[in-house]
């Protein structure tokens, strides 16, 4: 099983900060934070990538509790801009060449359920409804309706493993 859980986003219309945007409202609804944000851009002054953590605590207190080797829940969150190469990636997947690997989550430290709380939220959103979650290496996804249908379930630690829904 892969540690990497990612959003398939749309190519055409992609915004990095709306992308951005939706992880701090679903992490805030999730009870969560979006912290240590680096965004990068080229010689150009265009978008490249984004990386931060998604946390249990507000940035502070991670700062605090690393200091004194206190265990956060936490993991990674990267945001990619589509490229030449982003067109027709994933349509052996889900059969639409406008997809791209737009954003993902990592090092999860093996709390997927966390990771789950956040992207239950996530897919709740509007601006998210036509969003896919694939793992890497995985031959399916959940669309962002079976991801709400999941989240209004008992949480089941096979999510990752197998299609649910």
């Amino acid at each position: 099983m892969s540690d990497a859980i990612i959003v398939l986003k749309k190519i055409n219309g992609f915004s990095y900060i709306d992308t951005l945007n939706s992880a701090k409202k679903a992490a805030s609804k999730a009870n969560m934070h979006c912290i240590l944000i680096h965004t990068h851009f080229n010689d150009n002054k265009e978008f490249e990538d984004l990386d931060g953590v998604l946390s249990e605590v507000d940035e502070n207190q991670f700062q605090k509790n690393c200091e004194n080797n206190i265990y956060t829940k936490r993991c990674t969150f990267n945001i990619y801009n589509p490229d030449e190469a982003s067109y027709d990636s994933f349509t052996w997947l889900i059969h639409d060449k406008n997809y791209f690997y737009g954003f993902d989550l990592e090092y999860l430290d093996g709390d997927y359920e966390f990771a789950f709380r956040f992207l239950a939220q996530y897919f709740s959103l509007e601006k998210n409804k036509n969003d896919y979650l694939w793992f890497e290496y995985a031959d399916w996804y959940y669309t962002a309706q079976d991801m709400v249908n999941l989240s209004k379930k008992n949480y089941n630690p096979q999510w990752m493993i197998k299609k649910l829904c």
